[in-house]
């Protein structure tokens, strides 16, 4: 494994352009960290395009039978909720008649039946929480209430959701079933809370918070109770994930002064860093089995989509899509995705 490098700061800019790419994260909400930084060294330039890696032909036969990817898709102004199959084979956009042309932050029903994000369907709306099912791909409103609500994440047995939610003027975490209805204000702090994601076994959430006056990442009780800080570093520790069997969480880091991607225990141990780039590698997720990790990286001199093997992240190769922007991809949590199997390009 990558071992950890010694953390540096990175221009501001760097880090305000990292929350814009969050999804929720708007022009006015611009706070950035108020650690003091370590002792600065030499600045690091925007990299250029790299040459990047294509899937071996054995690799690719292998994922063909691995579900799919959701993610996020930017193609001529538009901003949609896409699949691919894992070695690119098909392609489908699931929100493509969206008159107001914005929605992100896929995530997977456990049973790969149908998918939830957050969306703008028209200019009345800030931002709410669909929901469809890959059958019949007709989305409805989970949440209506006023500013954003986003980055939903199911719970292990398909009934409820926890989301952010913007709804008096600070983000704080909630939890509501399948009809909208709201059981749980899982936090309440001045300091914003997103993120979220529910462990395998049910019984945590991880999430992402500024409390700390630093976006970090923090472990709560399925019903709000026993809240622990996992990581505490300069510069930005966001968007958590875990892997199938709970033993680990993903996550990005600019705690070496560009997006990486590290993992840790869910108690905050054994930290190791996946990813080592001078390019921005972020939101990584595990493929079903725990075998392969899906992210997003700039390396290719925008976003798009890449695929690593967890055993050796060193072995990591482009996954090429349609769009020019692809990020935010979450891979479904089942092998076979019924509701898909024989779809095609859209």
């Amino acid at each position: 494994m990558i071992q950890p490098a010694h953390c540096h700061p990175r221009a501001l800019f760097a880090l305000l352009l990292a929350s814009l790419l969050a999804g929720c994260l708007t022009p006015p909400d611009t706070r950035l960290p108020t650690r003091t930084p370590a002792p600065a060294v030499a600045s690091t330039a925007t990299p250029t395009p790299q040459a990047v890696a294509t899937i071996a032909p054995e690799t690719a036969v292998e994922l063909h039978e691995m579900g799919w990817i959701t993610f996020t898709a930017s193609i001529e102004g538009r901003r949609d909720v896409w699949l691919i199959r894992p070695d690119g084979s098909e392609e489908i956009n699931l929100t493509g008649d969206f008159p107001n042309g914005f929605a992100e932050a896929p995530v997977w029903a456990p049973d790969g039946s149908g998918i939830a994000y957050d969306a703008i369907p028209n200019a009345d709306v800030s931002r709410d929480i669909y929901y469809m099912t890959l059958a019949e791909r007709e989305p409805f409103a989970l949440t209506s209430m006023p500013g954003f609500d986003c980055y939903p994440s199911f719970s292990p047995d398909g009934t409820k959701l926890v989301y952010m939610s913007e709804r008096d003027g600070n983000r704080d975490l909630f939890i509501i079933d399948m009809e909208g209805n709201e059981l749980l204000q899982l936090t309440d702090h001045p300091g914003y809370d997103y993120e979220p994601a529910w462990s395998p076994d049910g019984e945590q959430i991880v999430f992402t918070s500024r409390r700390t006056g630093n976006s970090e990442i923090f472990i709560i009780n399925a019903d709000g109770t026993d809240l622990r800080q996992l990581t505490d570093q300069w510069g930005l520790d966001w968007r958590p994930s875990w892997s199938p069997d709970g033993e680990w969480i993903v996550f990005e880091t600019w705690r070496n002064g560009n997006a990486d991607i590290y993992m840790m225990r869910p108690d905050g141990s054994d930290v190791t860093q996946l990813t080592d780039n001078p390019s921005e590698d972020g939101h990584a997720t595990f493929s079903p089995d725990g075998r392969y990790i899906v992210f997003h990286s700039s390396r290719a001199g925008n976003f798009q989509l890449f695929i690593m093997e967890f055993a050796d992240p060193s072995n990591q190769w482009h996954l090429p899509t349609a769009s020019p922007y692809a990020l935010l991809p979450a891979w479904s949590p089942v092998m076979v995705v019924e509701a898909l199997e024989g779809g095609g390009e859209d």
